[in-house]
């Protein structure tokens, strides 16, 4: 069974913000994230039929890469840019990779 870890995070801006949402989060790629050697992907989507929803797919080589990230300097360097880019609580959800066409497990 493979130790990877992926999180899938939904993130929801203000009317009109997403793009906003989107280029707040720019300077991570590439940047902070390339110091993050457990951080295996790490991809931003915008919702086709509501650009203010944005979506995020991370995966990492197991729990502990995740945990880095958390406290890495990505995070430190993007959330001060997303004041008021937010419009409520992220959704969350923390899953384990099965099978995958694209990435080694």
């Amino acid at each position: 069974m493979s130790d990877k870890f992926a999180v899938y995070v939904k993130l929801t801006a203000p009317e009109g913000k997403g793009d906003d949402l989107v280029a707040a989060f720019s300077e991570l790629y590439p940047g902070p994230l390339d110091a993050e050697p457990g951080t295996e992907l790490h991809i931003i989507h915008q919702a086709n039929d509501n650009p203010d929803v944005v979506f995020f797919y991370e995966l990492y080589t197991d729990k502990a890469a995740h945990d880095a990230h958390g406290a890495g300097e990505a995070l430190r360097a993007v959330l001060p840019k997303l004041g008021g880019l937010v419009a409520g609580p992220p959704e969350v959800v923390q899953a384990t990779p099965r099978h995958a066409k694209g990435v080694s497990l």
